[in-house]
């Protein structure tokens, strides 16, 4: 008995160890195999479809970088971002959690608590300007808790981004447009419209508490009451509060809808005091089955899924532009693109050919030598289709690709008014560095060959890349 006994453990040894081998074979292969496709450059993704970003490119070693870790941390997030079929393993390993019931979800990315906003008549540079106080929130507005769904929450079967107020971005973002004004005080007119992204449009502001999402209208009332007078404000959160029971931003994607744009192009009117071209003036199309930046984000979320969204765009007067691309293309293109055949993650680019460094649209049924610039993130590329009703000559800067002085071409072109629009989440100091990149004025030398700082010197700007969600 003994001895069937140890031949039984014998074999089950044996039988176990070959098993192991084949294991350990096997891990190694599958290791190896994955080490072997991350090392094929012509498989690495350049562009995000589902996130629409660039993804990280490779560091350019320098001396400091290379000894301070820098470089090789650099290598390690370029590796990860972007390995090849990226996107593919992540919805693969989404759905295969559903498959087993795992529904725990993790942030994406760095999760950063909002400084505590300041109240509107904090000293900085310039004397607050009184605001007023928003109405009652309308009937649109959602009084449900919002579920955390990977790096967003999920209320009402649409999707929201969590805002945090940066006290260092909001002062950069303040002094830049006060350099930017005072450049160009007595040659052209200066407005500024800050967007609300759709939790402060569409959620009460006790849930935002709930989750920790700074007060959008306390931070743009700190911003405006510090701007230089003769900066032309136009506040939208209201207006957009207003009639938050329209269509006014996509469930599943961070952008606004063109007929929340719609809106802020009337206040800008106003502003100007002019007439807005109705609504009525421009051709509607539409296009169904978009399902945009936070399907993504929510780690593929099957209520975001299941409720996809509608594209709609206004055709202006004139539909050709002009566009120069990255690497200094120049192309004819469409201002609205019939987006039928473009997949369900890239709808939004309907609107300027996307987010493109400089654009240039003429409009020959207007020839009173109006002209403007308008200097925007991927909000912008909706709202510019309904200036071109409203001036001869509109000019698109995107001031994370441009690679001029925005301060010279205003002036050699003779630009009478300049507007900036930005959503609530480029009042951060990587966002506003790209600004002020592009506005510092050109270092003039002493007859010491030495070059004096300017005030605007003030933000120190970066190199011009894309930075993540706009």
């Amino acid at each position: 008995m003994r001895k069937n006994n140890d031949e039984y453990y014998t074999k089950k040894n044996i039988v176990r160890k070959k098993y192991m081998r084949w294991m350990i074979l096997v891990f190694f292969g599958l290791l190896f195999l994955f080490g072997f496709i991350g090392l094929l450059f012509p498989l690495r993704p350049k562009e995000s479809d589902v996130e629409k970003r660039e993804l990280t490119k490779f560091p350019k070693p320098t001396v400091s970088t290379f000894f301070n870790g820098e470089f090789f941390n650099g290598i390690s997030t370029w590796y990860a971002d972007t390995f090849p079929f990226r996107e593919s393993l992540m919805t693969a390993n989404s759905k295969f959690k559903k498959l087993y019931g795992i529904t725990t979800e993790e942030l994406y990315g760095e999760v950063v608590e909002g400084d505590e906003i300041p109240d509107a008549d904090a000293e900085i540079t310039a004397t607050p300007i009184p605001t007023t106080t928003p109405p009652p929130a309308p009937d649109g507005t959602i009084h449900d808790e919002p579920e955390k769904a990977g790096a967003i929450y999920v209320a009402d079967n649409r999707g929201f981004e969590i805002y945090g107020f940066s006290r260092d971005g909001a002062d950069a973002y303040i002094l830049m447009m006060n350099s930017v004004a005072e450049q160009l005080k007595g040659v052209a007119n200066v407005y500024d419209i800050l967007v609300p992204t759709s939790i402060a449009v569409n959620l009460d502001l006790e849930n935002q508490s709930k989750i920790n999402s700074s007060d959008q209208g306390k931070a743009f009332d700190y911003v405006y009451g510090h701007l230089d007078s003769s900066i032309h404000q136009v506040p939208v959160l209201d207006t957009l509060k207003a009639h938050n029971s329209e269509y006014l931003y996509f469930k599943t994607d961070h952008h606004w809808t063109a007929d929340g744009a719609y809106y802020a192009y009337q206040e800008l009117m106003k502003a100007k005091g002019m007439e807005p071209s109705p609504l009525s003036a421009f051709a509607k199309q539409s296009y169904d089955g978009f399902v945009g930046s936070f399907y993504s984000y929510s780690k593929q979320s099957d209520v975001l899924k299941n409720n996809p969204d509608t594209v709609n765009a206004y055709v202006p007067s004139v539909n050709t532009m002009k566009y120069w691309t990255n690497d200094g293309q120049e192309i004819t293109g469409q201002i609205v693109a019939d987006a039928t055949e473009y997949s369900s993650s890239n709808k939004y680019l309907c609107f300027i050919a996307g987010d493109q460094p400089y654009e240039k649209i003429e409009n020959p049924n207007i020839t009173d030598g109006s002209s403007c610039v308008i200097i925007k993130e991927s909000y912008g590329n909706a709202f510019v289709p309904f200036l071109v009703n409203s001036y001869q000559t509109v000019h698109v800067v995107d001031y994370r690709y441009y690679q001029d002085n925005l301060i010279s071409f205003v002036k050699e072109n003779k630009i009478q008014d300049v507007i900036y629009l930005n959503n609530a989440n480029a009042l951060i100091e990587s966002a506003v560095n790209k600004m002020n990149r592009i506005v510092i004025p050109p270092a003039t030398p002493e007859p010491t060959a030495t070059v004096t700082p300017t005030p605007t010197d003030a933000v120190t700007p970066e190199p011009a890349k894309e930075p993540s969600g706009d």
